[in-house]
């Protein structure tokens, strides 16, 4: 049994013993074992594909596989075999990549092999560029990778920091943007073309970190939105500030000309997104709901590990990139409540409770707004913004988790008379969109008990609230 039908085999008889309660009920998480980065995120013989960085034999990460599902719709997805295992001399690890449908019809990949051996003084780690074709269920791997090499960097790069390709069509020719560190030890984002998909050359170097975005980069996208080129980085090794950055990774983005850079989502878990433009012409974007600092504190008795955030549509709108979930999230409805109250401290409202749900809720001409949800005794995650400083808070530290990881942030958002929010809420995470997704907060719930499903909330204006049901 060769490693690729090991992992399948593996997958296959573990993944019986994870019952559908002891998964999330709208997000995706592996099929057993661990998951992180999302990959090759594409449309393909009338199916959405979403790969994604895979451990099957344990909760912790280790040697990469791609695991694999399919969609119809972006909401219902089916878990199909693992597409890739590390089984050739050039890899230990089938590295992040993404996917493209070639001139010839196949569903191609291209991803990153990472081969690594040996420890100290001995120790051997380079990465290269590899493609696999295929039909949306079996994957070859093309005989004459790696395709990139260290010799295709700039002079002076690192062969062990050369990773995450995303491939593009474009004018008669492919792209793509692969994150490299560069002679300095900084951060790149470099870009290839080729006319035929198996000879690459480098173009040039889209951007460059100065110092101020980390060290290294990871995963980066590279996309026109609304008119304007759009270029997200996963930034490693982040220097902390007061308001961002706390756990030391994060996804950054640069819209335009613009050297400024804008967080995608300022929550607690969110990393390594990939987007894809759908046949409607919305760009849908999906993250892996942890970040690298965090993805080892995982509960004993987790069965499986790392999930994808809810799909979302993204915008552009002066300048700033705006998310919502996709409208498809409406076919999972089962119910709505509406309620318009006066909420002083901690007012539970009539009818107003879950741990599955799409909720939108606000405050007009309010001085001070605070939501706290998982609500059990003394468990709780909070959210409260203060007009007057313009200061999001977010503080997860009484959810129940165990571990001493990242739990709070504090974020400047600005004043807003109307100030409101839409929280996805689901058994093992949620998602925070402020004022029609003009900010994100991601963030996970591992150890939270499933009946802690109360909601309450605290403002000096009115409160509307809309809550539907998911199930």
């Amino acid at each position: 049994m060769d490693t690729l039908d090991k992992a399948r085999d593996y997958e296959e008889r573990h993944s019986r013993e994870i019952s559908p309660e002891e998964r999330p009920v709208y997000h995706l998480t592996a099929k057993v074992g661990w998951l992180n980065d999302p990959n090759g995120f594409s449309y393909y013989k009338g199916k959405y594909h979403l790969f994604y960085q895979y451990n099957p034999y344990s909760t912790s990460w280790d040697s990469m596989h791609w695991g694999h599902w399919t969609s119809k719709d972006l909401i219902h997805w089916d878990y199909e075999k693992a597409a890739l295992a590390p089984d050739t001399d050039y890899e230990t690890g089938c590295f992040s990549g993404s996917a493209i449908t070639d001139k010839d019809g196949r569903h191609l990949l291209i991803y990153t092999a990472h081969n690594e051996h040996g420890k100290g003084e001995e120790l051997f780690r380079e990465e290269t560029q590899c493609l696999a074709f295929g039909d949306g269920e079996n994957y070859e791997k093309y005989e004459a990778n790696p395709i990139l090499k260290h010799k295709d960097m700039p002079e002076g790069a690192y062969k062990a920091d050369f990773r995450d390709p995303k491939i593009w069509f474009e004018d008669g020719k492919y792209y793509c943007v692969i994150a490299a560190r560069l002679k300095n030890g900084l951060g790149a984002v470099l870009r290839y073309e080729s006319e035929d998909i198996l000879h690459w050359r480098y173009k040039d170097t889209i951007k460059a970190n100065d110092g101020s975005w980390g060290r290294m980069w990871e995963c980066p996208d590279y996309f026109t939105l609304d008119g304007e080129k759009v270029l997200s980085i996963s930034v490693m090794n982040m220097k902390k500030t007061e308001d961002c950055y706390r756990n030391g990774n994060c996804v950054m983005a640069f819209v335009g000309d613009s050297e400024k850079a804008q967080p995608l989502d300022v929550g607690l878990d969110y990393y390594a997104p990939q987007s894809m433009e759908t046949a409607d012409g919305r760009r849908i974007v999906i993250g892996w709901m942890q970040t690298p600092d965090s993805g080892n504190c995982i509960p004993e008795s987790q069965k499986w590990f790392g999930q994808m955030s809810f799909p979302r549509e993204m915008t552009v709108k002066n300048g700033h990139i705006f998310q919502q979930p996709i409208r498809e999230i409406e076919t999972l409805y089962t119910g709505t409540v509406e309620r318009s109250v006066t909420a002083p401290d901690n007012t539970v409202i009539e009818g107003i409770s879950g741990r599955c749900v799409d909720m939108t809720a606000g405050a007009k001409d309010a001085s001070y707004f605070e939501m706290k949800f998982v609500v059990k005794d003394d468990i709780n995650v909070s959210l409260s913004y203060d007009k007057k400083s313009g200061y999001l808070i977010l503080d997860r530290s009484s959810s129940g988790r165990s571990a001493a990881i990242c739990d709070y942030r504090k974020v400047k958002i600005g004043t807003y008379d109307d100030f409101k929010l839409r929280l996805l809420l689901d058994r093992y995470s949620f998602e925070i969109f402020i004022n029609d997704g003009e900010h994100v907060l991601s963030g996970t719930l591992y150890e939270t008990p499933q009946d802690a499903n109360g909601i309450v909330f605290s403002s000096d204006g009115k409160v509307d609230v809309k809550l539907n049901t998911i199930s």
